[in-house]
Formats: structure tokens, C-alpha cells, sequence
């Protein structure tokens, strides 16, 4: 390697927050959990194991466990810690400089976001994220109380109206299974039933293609899904990357909190949010995980539950991050978390070449939720095995490095380790 300015190379940052790393760690191991699941399988199969019709005791006992702590708090872990990085982004350097910086980064991300859709898979969240980063950035410059009651006020506002928009629907499915629906609300919900099997249909279907036949079919038969997926997505996102905002401005990851508010936000965000979700899998159960109740259960009514998780894992990172890594297990996760780029789009590539037509297509198999399991482990194995390394050869991840590369973000020449 030279000192030529001309000849940008990579450096470790030293100004890192450890535990903001390890929580992103965390958060990028968890999503796999669920990703796998509608990667194997359609997006039913994140609402119950028995979508192909024969899970048994073992895979209803794992997708309970997969329910109650991974299903939609992953996701919304990684948003707010995407909030978090924004404003650390913008504090670090010329505000006006890192803007412009910012926004760059945030539009080549989208990029790679509608790319990663195109080419792998359905279940993108980056292209979200870039759009919800970019409107993130006009309350820059508000204080964290204010940015913490938008952020709330938000997202509740968007639970309730999610609920509402299906409130119907599940009325008369619940009607349908109870034997007492009426004719119009026996059809209604006949209607919403064949559109989601066949919408499963065609995603197994997809699944089967070779590699270019399914890039072909998702541009032709659904090249704007990206958006219409984010219009919709972005209202969850953006209140939480508000409330990741807020909670770096206000110190919570460098020990400014009391520790018995984060006990206190760790105990009731837990017990509050494990019930609900226990509840949406009671009732799920009592309506014999009909295929309607599946689809909508997850990501219309578990808004609220998995933002008291992800509050309650958010305290807990904070009470006991600094502890865990300083552990061998802890830096290998917080190394992944710098990797978080890199470790979501590589377990794409990996998890799709396994499990659908370009590569092995062992997704025709209809494994059990268990099983799936068994992918997740190897998953975490090469997330794990891998960063940590490379992190101390190159002092960045590879897709991170191309990333400011593209977005003309400097990265000093010298190379550190991890």
C-alpha cells in the first residue's frame, strides 16, 4: 500500500461506539431468522410454520420462540440504530459537508436497495430505509425530547391506523371460522384467502426460476414493488430512525441514562411486548392459524409489541453492552454489526444460492421451521467466522468500503486493526 493521496485505502474509525456496533450485530443476526423463513418460503410462512401443510410439534415449538423474540423487532432494531447512525453521521465534521455526504449515501443506497430486489429477493428493506433516511434528515436539527415525542406519537399513530385498515378483514374471518358470518362476509373472506394462496403460489413458484428468468420475471411482473412496498414501509421506519436519532443525541449508548430507567425500560417493554405478541399467537391459534389471519396478524397488528421489544433489547444493550464486548463472542458480534452491510446482502446471496432455483433450490423441499433453523446456524457461523477477520485485514467491509467509494465519502489511507 502507498501514501498516495490519489490511492484512497481503508482505516478502522476510531471514533466507534462498541456497543452501537454490538446492538447492530444483534439486530443483523436476528433479521436472519425471519428472512430465512420467507426466503424458503412465502411471506405467510412469518405468520405460521404450517403454511406448506405439515409442520409438526418441533417446528410449531421454534416458530414460537422466532415469534415471541425475533418476528418484526429485528427489523425495527436495525431502523432505529439506522436513526442512531444518522445522527452520529451528521455530528462527526462540518454539518453542511456531511449533509451533502449523507445524502449521497442514502441515494446509492437506494441503489443498491432496488438492486438487491432485482437480483435476489422481494424482501429488501434498504431501498425503505434510504427513503425514510432522507426525510429523517429534515428534523435534524430538532432536540432529542422533541425528536422522541414525533418519533412515538408517529409510530403509534401508524399501529393504530394499520390495525384499523385490516380490522375489517379479520372481523369476518373470525366471523368465518366462528360459523356465524353472513354471505357478503363468507365471500369477502373466501376472496382475501385465494388472493393470498395465490400470491404464495407465485413466490414458491419465483423461487423455482433459474437465476435470470427470476430477475427477468421480477422486472416485468413487479418492477415498482420496491415502492409500493416502501410507501407503505416508510411510515414504520421513519418514527423509529426519529427515535434512533434521539436516543443518540441524548447519550443513551455512552452511559448519560440512569440505569434504572433502562431497567425499567428493559422489564416493562419486555413483559408488555411478549404479551402482546403471545396474545396475537393465542389468537392466532384459536382461529386454527387460517391463512388470513397469518397474513395480517404480523404486519398490521404487531406494530406496538415489537416497538416495546425492540425498547426493551435497546436498554438491555445499553445496561450490559459494554460488558459483553469486551467477550470473545461479543467483539465477533459487534464486528458483524460494522459489517452490517456487507453481512445483509452477503446472507442474501448465501440463503438465496441455497435455497432457491440459481443455486441448490433446496426451497422445493418445503422444509420444516426447524429445519430452517439449521440455516440460520450456518448463517450466524459465516457472519461470525468471517467479519472479525476482515475487519483486521482491511479495517472496513468490503460493500462498505464501495459504498462511500461510490458516495465520494473519504476514507483515510491507512489500515488499522479492528
Amino acid at each position: 500500500m502507498t501514501d498516495d493521496n490519489s490511492q484512497p485505502q481503508v482505516v478502522a474509525d476510531t471514533r466507534r461506539i462498541p456497543v452501537i456496533d454490538l446492538a447492530r450485530g444483534f439486530a443483523i443476526l436476528g433479521i436472519l431468522v425471519i428472512n430465512v423463513t420467507t426466503m424458503a418460503g412465502p411471506g405467510l410462512a412469518s405468520g405460521t410454520p404450517d403454511w406448506h401443510g405439515h409442520a409438526g410439534a418441533h417446528d410449531w415449538a421454534s416458530f414460537t420462540v422466532t415469534w415471541l423474540f425475533f418476528e418484526g423487532k429485528m427489523r425495527a432494531l436495525f431502523a432505529t440504530l439506522f436513526g442512531v447512525s444518522l445522527a452520529l453521521f451528521l455530528s462527526r465534521g462540518d454539518e453542511g459537508a456531511r449533509i451533502v455526504e449523507q445524502v449521497r449515501r442514502l441515494l446509492w443506497l437506494a441503489i443498491f436497495g432496488y438492486l438487491h430486489f432485482a437480483l435476489f429477493w422481494w424482501g429488501d428493506i434498504l431501498f425503505t430505509y434510504a427513503i425514510a433516511g432522507m426525510i429523517a434528515l429534515l428534523f435534524k436539527d430538532l432536540p432529542p425530547s422533541r425528536l422522541f415525542i414525533m418519533g412515538i406519537g408517529a409510530y403509534m399513530f401508524v399501529s393504530f391506523a394499520a390495525a384499523g385498515q385490516v380490522w375489517s378483514t379479520l372481523v369476518a374471518a373470525h366471523a368465518v371460522h366462528a360459523g356465524t358470518a353472513s354471505e357478503m362476509e363468507a365471500g369477502f373472506v373466501a376472496q382475501n384467502a385465494a388472493f393470498f394462496a395465490e400470491r404464495s403460489g407465485m413466490k414458491m413458484a419465483e423461487y423455482a426460476l433459474p437465476f435470470w428468468q427470476a430477475v427477468q420475471y421480477r422486472m416485468t411482473v413487479m418492477p415498482t414493488y420496491p415502492f409500493t412496498l416502501a410507501s407503505e414501509a416508510v411510515f414504520e421506519a421513519l418514527p423509529l430512525m426519529l427515535c434512533g436519532m434521539a436516543l443518540a443525541r441524548s447519550g443513551f449508548f455512552t452511559g448519560a441514562w440512569p440505569r434504572k430507567w433502562l431497567m425499567l425500560m428493559a422489564i416493562v417493554g419486555a413483559a408488555l411486548g411478549l404479551g402482546w405478541y403471545g396474545a396475537m399467537l393465542a389468537y392466532e391459534a384459536s382461529q386454527g392459524f387460517g391463512i388470513v389471519a397469518a397474513s395480517l396478524l404480523p404486519y398490521r397488528i404487531g406494530l406496538i409489541g415489537r416497538f416495546l421489544m425492540t425498547a426493551s433489547y435497546l436498554a438491555l444493550i445499553a445496561l450490559f453492552g459494554a460488558y459483553l464486548v469486551r467477550g470473545w463472542l461479543g467483539q465477533r458480534i459487534a464486528a458483524a454489526g460494522r459489517m452490517a452491510f456487507s453481512n445483509y446482502l452477503g446472507s442474501t446471496v448465501v440463503m438465496t444460492f441455497l435455497l432457491h432455483g440459481w443455486g441448490l433450490g433446496l426451497a422445493a423441499r418445503e422444509y420444516g421451521h426447524t429445519a430452517l433453523m439449521a440455516f440460520v446456524l450456518l448463517g450466524w457461523a459465516l457472519i461470525l467466522g468471517w467479519s472479525k477477520p476482515w475487519l483486521a485485514r482491511f479495517g472496513i467491509g468490503p460493500l462498505e468500503w464501495l459504498w462511500r467509494m461510490l458516495a465520494g465519502v473519504g476514507i483515510r489511507k491507512a489500515r488499522t486493526a479492528s
